[in-house]
């Protein structure tokens, strides 16, 4: 019975980075955690995603999701109306991270899209409106619009 126990435990638990890189977000966020003194990291279900985000065909990427990751006494530190920090992690060598809610790969035009709902703010609107950014990983640097105004603003009337 103690071993079923155990490995019931086992499948439950949260999983586990598969990069350096991955785990090296981790630990940063428990000396984060050790630093508050808000007791321990706590890593959940669903904090973890391998994913292809480059495009390359294989789920060698991984998302690491702070919606799922908190401190023991202070489940609030990355959790906000913004969202929570974003990690994505391109083969294990590099990433970026941005404060969203929810986020999903489509492809468009033969490159892998990461789609990130962010808070409305970001779109110049109130906080619960609508708002989507797009990246893509290329040439270990994430692709973004950095203006996204319209022609049409630029335009003077006469």
């Amino acid at each position: 019975m103690k071993h079923l126990a155990l490995l019931l435990s086992l499948l439950a638990a949260p999983a586990l980075a598969q990069s350096e890189r991955a785990q090296m977000i981790l630990d940063e966020a428990a000396e984060t955690c050790e630093s508050i003194e808000a007791g321990a990291l706590e890593v959940r279900d669903g904090a973890i995603i391998s994913a292809d985000l480059d495009g390359d065909g294989m789920s060698d990427d991984e998302v690491v999701d702070f919606e799922y990751v908190s401190c023991e006494w202070n489940m609030a530190h990355w959790h906000g109306t913004g969202g929570s920090p974003i990690h994505f992690v391109i083969d294990g060598s590099w990433s970026k991270s941005w404060w969203g809610f929810k986020w999903e790969t489509v492809d468009f035009a033969g490159e892998r899209v990461i789609l990130l709902a962010r808070h409305g703010s970001r779109c110049d609107n109130f906080g619960a409106s609508p708002c989507v950014q797009a990246f893509v990983a290329y040439d270990g640097e994430f692709q973004t619009v950095l203006d996204p105004g319209s022609a049409e603003e630029d335009v003077s009337e006469e």
